[in-house]
């Protein structure tokens, strides 16, 4: 048998090695995904929690039953609630309700910082970046009920547990037990029966 001529050996071999480092690298990038995303969130909960500078806000899902403060035997759960740092306050004065209509700019990360989905592109300039549309009924559990509490002008960044997320299952660019770290703009809200402008 002849042998194989080493350059043509290393031209097969050399793209498959690189091939299984690749997949390697990807199945290590999301290894242990479960269980970093926990305490990554567990994290969050306690910088929140401390509030050191003021500007946290911890909000409990609005599908579930407001915490009873006189309960002093109840043990939150971190995956109950979404937490808030406001980056800025606006001038509104309301907040949009589960029936209204919103439009917002955002972005949202992954906690190894993987941009998942955004707005727009580049420093967010309000004046010529088209906010996207939404209805709050039609959005994840975490994000509407961070909205609920923003004013039109707020800018927040929003740290959402996977189960008031896209929970256990892929979603997209989205792998299962993903806690979302949304940068949102609130732009403008609309109740029911407005009809949501064109951006001009």
């Amino acid at each position: 048998m002849k042998r194989i001529p080493w350059l043509l050996w290393a031209a097969l071999t050399i793209p498959c090695l690189f091939t299984a480092c690749d997949e390697t690298s990807e199945e290590s990038e999301y290894a242990n995904w479960r269980e970093r995303n926990q305490r990554f969130v567990d994290s969050i909960a306690a910088v929140a929690e401390e509030n050191a500078d003021g500007n946290w806000r911890i909000y409990k899902s609005y599908t579930l039953p407001a915490d009873n403060p006189n309960d002093l035997a109840m043990v939150k759960d971190v995956n109950n609630y979404v937490y808030c740092h406001i980056e800025e306050n606006g001038t509104g004065t309301t907040s949009p309700i589960y029936t209204d209509s919103i439009r917002a700019s955002y972005r949202v990360w992954l906690i190894n910082d993987a941009l998942i989905d955004q707005s727009f592109r580049g420093e967010f300039n309000p004046a010529i970046s088209v906010p996207s549309k939404f209805a709050m009924s039609g959005t994840i559990v975490g994000w509407t009920t961070a909205m609920q509490q923003m004013h039109v002008g707020d800018s927040w960044t929003i740290y959402i547990p996977y189960q008031l997320g896209y929970g256990t299952r892929e979603s997209g660019d989205v792998p299962g037990y993903s806690t979302l770290k949304y940068w949102v703009h609130l732009t403008g809200i609309y109740p029911t029966g407005t009809v949501v402008p064109e951006w001009k």
